[in-house]
C-alpha cells in the first residue's frame, strides 16, 4: 500500500510541475490562472496523500508494537 501511495504522490507532483510549465507559457491571463489553479490542486492532492501515508505508517507501527514486533 505504501509503495502505491508513494507512486501516486510522485504522479501528483509531476502533474503539478506540468501545470506550472503550462501556466508559464499560457497565451492568456485566464488560461494562466486555470493552469495555476490546476497546479495548486495537484499539490493539495499530493499533500493529502502524504498525510494518508503518514497516518498509515503510524497505524502500522502501533499495530506492530502491540504484537511485540517493534520497540
Amino acid at each position: 500500500m505504501l509503495q502505491r501511495l508513494e507512486m501516486r504522490i510522485a504522479f501528483c507532483l509531476e502533474r503539478a510541475v506540468d501545470a506550472d510549465r503550462l501556466a508559464a507559457s499560457a497565451p492568456t491571463l485566464a488560461l494562466k490562472s486555470e493552469y495555476e489553479e490546476m497546479a495548486r490542486s495537484w499539490r493539495l492532492l499530493s499533500r493529502s496523500l502524504q498525510f494518508a501515508e503518514t497516518l498509515e505508517c503510524f497505524l502500522l507501527d502501533g499495530d506492530a508494537r502491540r504484537r511485540g514486533q517493534c520497540s
